[in-house]
């Protein structure tokens, strides 16, 4: 214990403290190295000062040669030879050798401690208790005004917030104060983790009048948080004051992965062949807890897993729930994923909703619903049973995993707001693959990682988080419906009239000034559905029913919109369903109580009883408290005599230490404290009517939580309401956010047709990045004519870019946003299909060829012959007569078999004369003569230009 002591003073000297690590049963001292933790610099200055009054107590103690001169500290006269003796100790625990724990004993679960004691605090009992019940969180318990770490939770919150661990009792610990635990808990969430907040179930004045008097206070795990998680969970703090540490994330989904292995059937066998390593069939749901989306699919996919890993793409969540059923190959492609997107990953139990199990919890989940009588109607709940019953059984289970995960948040009735299911893609949507998404940056830059120059980066002007996470979902799922595409293009084109000098003064430019104002909206959407979830505070709920109110007054001022589409996005904000039940819900409630926190002062009289009468309570307790100040006047004979509050503690009845009148005190008043001039006391009665005041006010407390949370179990009935006006804002936003777009310089309508495609476009991000630097070119591609065209060219001669500009005017025509183009017409694609450049993936066995052959085979196997299809340089990854023979194939079969729209890099044409043509893009080249050499051979210099013009 002396020599711990010692080499701790001496990390202490350097600013360091040693963290003793989190032993496991079974683990010797040896088996891992100490963990060091960089302190804050008030720690370090803390350190430096203790272990410099150390070190003066130890030299006092030291039997030092006063003679000996050489080799003696300058500061208290100790040897060299010792402080190298220190030293080599120091480093010697640093290394992890000798014995840091000063002798034996067995290791406990949380490591041995410093005296080798196993014997708990009530409070250390507790924290046994409670890692025992959640052995797989971080938790932060509150002790006090703190919020401690203990065990191997100390260890990894002082490695990721940058604090001090040390060891206290038994434990190893660490602390955060309480109005910093919004930070902390982001920080740990971003980190990973899971983090449970344990707060104390009991207050100082129920615990003297309960049964647990004499032990610790009672707590209980009060929030748990994950990135998923965190913005629709119990409030942190922090937020009011504009203080938030961490991302804030657009979305955060939790996306549930379920396979099923595909067998098939050998005559000869006798029994199924299992082939799951290969073709598989999927079920896979997506919940965004803050905003209540719900999206789910199924699905079978082939080896490489690009339908699974387009959802992934798509959705990116940033927590997987993998269930036990899923094949090695499966596990590879979301770890692989989940490593690079920083991804939290999270397994079910094995064996878990065996036997029917699925189907059964989720009906009891439903029906629990009916019969409580609370939340949504019961016709909503058996629509939403009957909706979950059609889908197919392994999307159930899907559904069901994730409803065991969301219960122990207490966030899984979500899931009962059936009406906002959706599949990943609609009937009148595209699906992008994944390379379409990568290839074409649609959602990030793949050539240098900025967040600029891609396709989201060039559309996103919109003011508010909820519209900006529809737009990325309109951008990943361009229509396929011309109606819907003409209408989105109406809208757009109307709120691009009203941005220009054209509709200054009119009915228009208020359209344009209105959703200008949408940028000061809070998160409305999240907002809403922290209501919902009942985790929202009342801070919150004034602020999202007030700003959904003032939108619609606002727009209320909109009128005779020329787009039907407008029209009715107009008309769901300004509901008068909506405008009367956000007056009933403000009216019910204190504004000023309300924006202040204060759940005392927040309910009209008359609305909940159980609070009334606790106030009432409070009110006899004071006059009895009044009716004993003249009694005591006439004793101390103080006609001015009145209680006093000090460091807490009320009705203290304060008498002069030099009144004459002191010694009339009787006995039994208890002195609560003094000073100089005065002592301060509560008379025995005025001490019984204070702890039946302390009390009255902690049952208030716990009334008032329970009608705020009546309350917002009232809001359930109208949340689909004010959903429906939210969403509608978000659309609003969005359609702006194209206009904005679409008023640029050299930008279009396209026009939508069955016949031949005319194009004269400029590629849409160069354009805004390169500006006149960017070089046009036309494309024409007639679906009775000419449908595939063959570029050639020099390398950097600009193909990849032509052939990439296509696709990309085609997503943005369908998504209803004009394009850089002189004209554009085009008929609607169902599907874009692109393999383009060289990437293999060998951490997961797939080499370059491997890659884009898979990529080619999903061509051939979904393209129709209303599809565009990009490809690049296929065959690059083998020889050039095997690439030449594989393009030439591929071009045959969809030209012959699917007809459908090719952009190729190939030299096929005498096959389909009428169907396809060879361009080049093209290039100066100028030989110039140089010097001759000593050899007299004359050296031909050519100077190449490119003129990237097709």
């Amino acid at each position: 214990m002396g020599k711990r002591k010692k080499d701790e003073g001496a990390a202490a000297a350097k600013g360091q403290a040693i963290i003793p690590s989190f032993f496991k049963r079974g683990e010797t001292d040896a088996s891992r190295a100490p963990t060091l933790v960089w302190p804050s610099p008030h720690h370090l200055r803390r350190s430096a000062e203790n272990a410099a009054s150390a070190s003066k107590k130890r030299c006092l103690n030291l039997d030092v040669d006063a003679g000996s001169g050489d080799g003696k500290d300058a500061d208290c006269g100790v040897s060299g030879e010792a402080i190298k003796d220190r030293r080599r100790k120091f480093v010697d625990v640093l290394l992890g050798e000798g014995d840091r724990d000063g002798g034996g004993g067995n290791s406990s679960f949380y490591g041995k401690p410093p005296s080798g004691k196993e014997k708990l605090t009530p409070l250390e009992q507790q924290i046994v208790e409670l890692k025992k019940k959640f052995p797989d969180i971080l938790l932060m318990v509150e002790v006090g005004y703190k919020f401690r770490f203990f065990g191997e939770d100390a260890e990894k919150a002082a490695n990721v917030l940058g604090i001090v661990a040390y060891y206290s009792h038994n434990f190893l610990t660490a602390s955060v104060p309480t109005f910093r635990l919004h930070v902390h808990v982001r920080r740990l969430v971003e980190a990973g983790y899971k983090v449970g907040v344990v707060k104390q179930t009991e207050t100082a004045a129920i615990k003297a009048h309960g049964t647990n008097k004499a032990g610790p206070f009672s707590r209980d795990l009060s929030a748990l948080y994950t990135k998923a998680t965190l913005e629709a969970g119990e409030f942190l703090g922090g937020e009011e004051s504009g203080e938030r540490d961490g991302p804030i994330r657009l979305s955060s989904y939790i996306m549930c992965v379920v396979e099923e292995a595909i067998t098939e059937h050998k005559a000869n066998a006798g029994k199924d062949e299992v082939r799951g390593s290969f073709d598989a069939r999927f079920g896979v749901v997506a919940v965004e807890t803050s905003t209540g989306d719900v999206m789910y699919g199924h699905f079978l996919d082939t080896v490489t897993r690009t339908e699974l890993e387009s959802r992934l793409l798509a959705c990116a969540p940033a927590e997987l729930l993998l269930s036990a059923s899923l094949s090695a190959s499966t596990k590879k492609l979301l770890m692989d994923y989940a490593g690079a997107a920083d991804v939290r990953v999270e397994k079910t139990p094995e064996n878990s909703f065996e036997n029917g199990g699925t189907v059964a919890a989720l009906a009891d989940f439903y029906g629990s619903l009916a019969s409580s009588k609370k939340g949504c109607l019961d016709e909503k709940v058996d629509a939403g049973l009957e909706a979950l019953m059609t889908m197919p059984e392994i999307v159930v289970a899907a559904f069901a995993h994730i409803f065991a995960y969301l219960k122990q948040f207490n966030l899984e009735n979500v899931l009962r707001l059936g009406a906002l299911f959706r599949p990943f893609a609609g009937q009148q949507e595209m699906t992008l693959s994944p390379n379409t998404i990568r290839q074409l940056e649609i959602l990030h830059n793949q050539t240098d990682g900025t967040e600029n120059g891609y396709l989201f980066w060039l559309m996103n002007h919109t003011k508010t988080a909820f519209g900006a996470r529809l737009l990325k979902y309109w951008v990943t799922h361009p229509l396929r419906d011309r109606m819907l595409i003409s209408q989105r293009l109406d809208a757009v084109a109307e709120i691009a009239e009203s941005i220009g000098d054209k509709g200054r003064g009119t009915t228009v430019a208020t359209l344009a000034s209105t959703l200008l104002l949408l940028g000061k909206l809070p998160d409305l959407e999240r907002g809403i559905t922290r209501i919902y979830h009942k985790t929202a505070t009342t801070y919150e709920f004034i602020n999202v029913i007030n700003a959904i109110m003032k939108a619609a007054s606002q727009f209320q001022r909109v009128r005779d919109a020329r787009s039907a589409l407008l029209s009715r996005l107009i008309s769901a904000v300004t509901s008068t369903s909506v405008i009367d039940h956000a007056n009933k819900l403000v009216t019910s409630l204190n504004a000023e109580a309300a924006a202040a926190g204060d759940k005392i002062n927040l309910f009209v009289a008359g609305q909940f009883p159980e609070v009334d009468e606790c106030k009432e309570t409070i009110k006899s307790i004071e006059k009895d408290l009044e009716s004993f100040l003249p009694s005591y006047r006439e004793l101390l004979k103080c006609s001015n005599l009145e209680y006093l509050s000090v460091s807490g503690t009320s009705f203290l009845v304060e008498v002069l230490s030099f009144s004459q009148f002191s010694y009339l005190i009787a006995k039994n008043w208890v002195k609560i404290n003094s000073t100089k001039k005065a002592n301060r006391y509560h008379p025995p009665e005025v001490l019984e009517a204070s702890e039946r005041m302390a009390l009255a006010k902690e049952q208030l407390n716990i009334s008032c939580a329970k009608a705020w949370d009546m309350f917002l179990t009232d809001f359930t009935s109208y949340h689909m309401e004010f959903r429906a006006a939210v969403q509608a804002l978000a659309a609003l936003d969005c359609l702006y956010s194209l206009a904005v777009v679409s008023c640029n310089q050299g930008y279009v309508r396209p026009e939508f047709v069955d016949e031949a495609c005319l194009l004269k476009i400029g590629h849409p991000v160069l354009d805004s990045t390169l500006q006149d630097a960017f070089v046009p070119n036309d494309t024409v591609v007639s679906g009775e004519g000419e449908r595939s065209q063959i570029i050639t060219g020099p390398k950097m001669g600009g193909k990849s870019c032509y052939i990439g500009q296509v696709a990309l005017i085609t997503i943005m025509s369908q998504i209803g946003l004009y394009v850089p183009a002189a004209t554009a017409k085009l008929h609607v694609f169902d599907a874009v299909f692109t393999r383009m450049g060289a990437m293999d993936r060998i951490q997961r066995g797939s080499s370059t060829f491997f890659e884009e052959l898979s990529e080619a085979s999903t061509i051939l196997h979904k393209a129709t012959s209303r599809s565009l299809v990009v490809i690049d340089e296929l065959g690059r990854g083998t020889s050039t007569h095997d690439g030449i023979t594989i393009a030439y194939a591929m071009l045959h079969h969809l030209l012959q078999e699917v007809h459908t729209h090719y952009l190729n890099v190939t030299e096929v044409v005498k096959l389909f004369p009428s169907q396809v043509q060879a361009y080049h893009m093209s290039y100066l080249v100028e030989s110039l003569e140089g010097d001759l050499d000593k050899s007299s051979v004359q050296e031909v210099v050519q100077k190449v230009t490119f003129l990237y013009k097709l």
